[in-house]
């Protein structure tokens, strides 16, 4: 009966028990590895409110059940999703075997909502894996909930007698970054009348998106209203819409057809902002600060704020915002990055291990570390390789993506936010030029020379050692491990204390060359990224 060998669909008690911790009333809930939506209906009847549902299922048969019961399905591999969906409920049963990897992305594109998951309790219990030790490190940080459960599936419809664990994980954020404060509110909406060509004096890109936007609503516009204009004399020979009978019927009414035009044309609004501001990321100015945090705050923004008007003013607002809160992303990105090549990827058991960091004598803790010139990261992300080959072709995984996109707007804020070579364009161009699969070496980004392996580890060895001191720098003094005036006086100034972590970090010369240094050579210094002084 069960085609797929780590399918074991939930009993009533599990759901019953995982639909007791929903919190509050969820608005969007996605099951990633829906099966043949025991789970959703079985949620869906313990709330009071009915959420939009969405589901992901790799297993073909059990696609066509979930479409069968008109359940929406948005993707087949829930491991390479990446669409732009924001959801506030996550509920799954994952597969047994690599259930894992299925938490750590539930977690990776939940902004601000709550995940429960059934998991084998051995991936909790015994994390002998890298892979399951960073997913205890990231269920210990979100004050994860854990339940064990015996012999829960003995009265499954497919029977197993493995304990199970139940997990929990409420994440509570609010938009904080203020991108759409004053912004207009939505839009009031349309009495189908369309006003003039907008008219904007500066900004070419936000010129042509805005034009773009109205010309497309106006189309949109004309094309409803000539439809529902000319229904009954056309109606009997088109099928527009699934509604047509209905129209029809309220048109021969006489009432219910404007109010009915008006919906559609309102609906296409909806959809048209949503659009046009994801577009907005593509502008120059936002694109070149925008790490894979500020886009979700982006998404989570956009859908609990509703959909703004799309005008140049609130464009223009919304990039002034994102630039007056540089600051702290940019400080959150240098620390997230310094801990992905160090701390992510340089324990084992506890215990540092590889060439990426290098010990020294901290100003606060005796646990301090920088970051190496080479940098050696791992080849899984989510359970799955960081490089995946095809006919001898390599591909970068979407997953991998944002975190090079971080990496290098990272950088890019050391060396003056110039045009560079991004790492994924460079080893997009190597993979198409080169069919060579067990290794490709020398390949060059603006910031780093790559080496990847078959294995799927790369190396990324910084062109630019001046980039890696200041990088350092700023992260060694966000841990508190170099003094927040670090590099403000020359070495002969300092105590023997302070001259003993600069011996430690980097030695005398260099810091010498490093005195009063600017840190982010980058239009941010002009928001307040300069040195202490």
């Amino acid at each position: 009966m069960f085609s797929n060998k780590t399918f074991y669909p939930s009993t009533p008690a599990l759901i019953a028990k995982m639909a007791a911790k929903i919190k509050g009333h969820p608005s969007r809930f996605l099951d990633p590895s829906a099966g043949k939506a025991d789970l959703i209906e079985g949620i869906l009847g313990k709330l009071r409110r009915r959420p939009d549902v969405a589901a992901i299922e790799i297993d073909p048969t059990l696609q066509a059940t979930l479409r069968g019961k008109g359940i929406n399905l948005i993707d087949s591999d829930f491991l390479n999703y990446s669409g732009p969906d924001q959801f506030d409920l996550i509920v799954a049963n994952p597969p047994f075997d690599n259930g894992d990897a299925h938490l750590m992305k539930a977690i990776s594109i939940m902004y601000s909502g709550q995940i429960i998951f059934l998991l084998n309790a051995e991936t909790i219990r015994n994390p002998h894996t890298n892979q399951r030790r960073l997913l205890a490190k990231k269920l210990a940080e979100l004050g994860a909930e854990i339940e064990f459960i015996q012999d829960a599936f003995l009265d499954a419809e497919r029977k197993t007698g493995v304990e199970v664990a139940l997990i929990n994980i409420v994440i509570d954020k609010s938009t904080d970054s203020g991108l759409f404060d004053g912004c207009d509110d939505t839009a009031s909406e349309t009495d189908a009348e369309i006003t003039t060509q907008y008219e904007v004096s500066t900004g070419r890109n936000i010129e042509e998106l805005v034009a773009e936007f109205n010309d497309v609503l106006k189309v949109g516009t004309d094309t409803i209203i000539g439809f529902y204009r000319n229904h009954r004399k056309i109606g009997g020979y088109l099928s527009l819409s699934a509604t047509d009978k209905k129209v029809e019927s309220n048109a021969l009414e006489g009432n219910g057809a404007t109010s009915h035009m008006q919906n559609q044309i309102n609906s296409l609004l909806v959809q048209l902002r949503s659009s046009f501001w994801r577009r907005t990321l593509d502008l120059g100015e936002v694109r070149k600060r925008l790490t894979e945090k500020k886009k979700k705050e982006f998404e989570h923004a956009l859908v609990q704020q509703g959909f703004m008007d799309f005008t140049e003013g609130n464009i223009r607002q919304f990039v002034i915002n994102l630039i007056g809160g540089y600051e702290h992303t940019l400080s959150d990105a240098v620390q997230e990055i310094f801990d992905k090549f160090t701390i992510d990827h340089s324990y084992r058991n506890g215990t540092l291990y590889n060439d990426n960091i290098h010990l020294f004598n901290g100003w606060k803790t005796n646990n301090a570390f920088r970051c190496g010139k080479k940098v050696i990261i791992p080849g899984k992300s989510w359970g799955r390789s960081f490089w995946n080959g095809f006919m001898n072709r390599w591909e970068v995984c979407h997953d991998t993506r944002g975190l090079l996109n971080d990496i290098d707007v990272v950088m890019a804020n050391f060396d003056g936010m110039n045009d560079y070579v991004s790492i994924y364009t460079a080893l997009d161009n190597a993979f198409h030029s080169s069919s060579r699969w067990d290794r490709q070496s020398g390949i060059l980004s603006t910031f780093f020379k790559i080496t990847v392996f078959k294995k799927g580890t790369v190396h990324l060895q910084f062109r630019d050692l001046d980039i890696l001191r200041r990088f350092n720098v700023v992260a060694c003094r966000g841990k508190n491990w170099l003094p927040d005036d670090y590099g403000a006086r020359k070495y002969s100034k300092l105590t023997p204390e302070e001259a003993e972590v600069v011996d430690s970090f980097e030695g005398r010369a260099s810091y010498d060359r490093g005195v009063n240094a600017i840190m982010f050579k980058s239009p941010a210094t002009m928001i307040g990224f300069q040195q202490a002084a």
